[in-house]
């Protein structure tokens, strides 16, 4: 059964939850992904590594405040990881052409990247909510976002253990986020 639309547009945008600081701190990621690739594909390194951090402060601080102030909402789970994701499909894209990132690697973070997305549309067009993202997944980010500064930064020693670690939480966290769909898609699907 297909999720009420008009529920979901509710939900997402629940009033009193859409002008939030939480959600303002999200949403700029958006347009800081497109900022960060033009930095890295025109070798403003120095300035690519600011943004890089302000980007990340936004990511640990927009959850932080919106549990600290009540703030947790629908959009912010949408804005959230859709910001995580341009940012490291972006930048992961850049540094391929600028820094020798290797193709597999930009192909298995893009890749997970697009599973979850599609994964995502789906459970919204059965459920009225959207599906907060997973510990695992943000671990996966970090550690994906440590494996493109070693390569913006070419700290050589790092790349191979960082990118054998970028596999290991891209398996993990693909697990996780493949569990849930299938427990909360075709569960439901079997049962309704």
């Amino acid at each position: 059964m297909m999720a009420d639309k008009s529920a979901l547009l509710t939900n997402i945008f629940e009033k009193g939850k859409i002008f939030t600081f939480s959600n303002f701190l999200s949403f700029i990621r958006i347009p800081l992904a497109f900022y960060i690739y033009y930095l890295i594909s025109n070798q403003f390194i120095m300035n690519a590594l600011i943004v890089a951090v302000i980007a990340i402060i936004s990511d640990f601080a927009d959850g932080f405040y919106a549990r600290k102030w009540n703030q947790v909402s629908e959009l912010g789970k949408v804005l959230d990881p859709l910001g995580d994701k341009l940012i490291v499909a972006l930048g992961s894209i850049a540094i391929y052409f600028q820094f020798a990132l290797p193709l597999w690697v930009v192909v298995l973070i893009i890749g997970r990247d697009a599973l979850i997305l599609a994964g995502s549309v789906l459970l919204v067009t059965r459920f009225p909510s959207v599906t907060p993202s997973k510990m695992a997944g943000k671990i996966a980010v970090t550690v994906m976002t440590l494996l493109l500064l070693s390569y913006m930064l070419e700290f050589t020693v790092a790349q191979v253990p960082l990118q054998i670690l970028t596999v290991g939480t891209i398996l993990v966290s693909g697990g996780q986020y493949g569990w849930n769909f299938y427990a909360k898609y075709f569960k439901q699907k079997v049962q309704g």
